[in-house]
């Protein structure tokens, strides 16, 4: 950390002579692992942040601080919070996430959403996000390789959630049958609390993925298996 604040300190000065053109090239993305550790052991650390969040991306070093909650104490930042909320765009994944959909903006429905989601969908500051996956696994193809033939391999299907792999087990113990969110919702406890409309949007995004298809639309959007 101190030597990247010698480099930034370099940089202002060579922009200062020689504007922009004197720092092509020189641009980094530095991500810190589990900044509370580095603040307990780092005396750079709060300076290091501070420096990079405020001056930093003017000469192309940008930064990611990673911790397990968005407190200023644990970027180094305590009694300087609003640096952490101006300079910062804060990602909340997981269930932190979660929980910011839940005692912040008091959305328990937007909770529900991101729970559905898994690990495609996240917070960002107070916007949800969604990652798309629908090209993900689903028919991909690679050259073998030194096959000579060009044979074509196909990628395994991507990694399931919960939610999913109930729907789609359920799909393949009733082949041809439409589930819908109704059915589902009594049928299973895992989807205790949530909402058919949420439940829709698994449907919709499974069939997008190629693991099914869905029928019908709006409140009528039902969904099955097929190969």
């Amino acid at each position: 950390m101190g030597n990247d604040l010698k480099t930034l300190g370099e940089l202002v000065e060579l922009r200062g002579e020689g504007g922009d053109n004197a720092i092509a090239g020189r641009e980094r993305f530095m991500i810190a692992e589990e900044f509370p550790v580095l603040v307990d052991e780092c005396d750079n650390s709060s300076h290091w942040i501070k420096r990079h969040a405020k001056r930093g991306r003017r000469y192309k070093q940008f930064i990611c601080a990673l911790a397990q909650n968005d407190t200023a104490l644990n970027f180094g930042l305590q009694g300087d919070k609003d640096t952490l909320y101006s300079c910062f765009v804060l990602v909340r994944l997981g269930q932190f996430g979660r929980d910011h959909a839940r005692t912040k903006l008091k959305d328990p429905q937007l909770e529900q959403w991101l729970k559905a989601g898994d690990k495609k969908r996240f917070m960002v500051d107070d916007c949800p996000c969604e990652l798309d996956l629908s090209n993900w696994g689903t028919k991909a193809t690679v050259q073998a390789e030194n096959s000579g033939r060009g044979d074509e391999v196909q990628s395994q299907p991507t990694t399931m959630n919960e939610f999913e792999q109930l729907i789609l087990d359920w799909g393949q113990q009733h082949p041809g049958e439409v589930l819908k969110a109704r059915i589902l919702l009594q049928a299973s406890r895992l989807f205790e609390g949530m909402q058919p409309d949420e439940v829709r949007i698994i449907f919709a995004s499974m069939a997008d993925r190629g693991l099914g298809e869905v029928e019908g639309s709006g409140a009528k959007l039902g969904w099955r298996w097929s190969k």
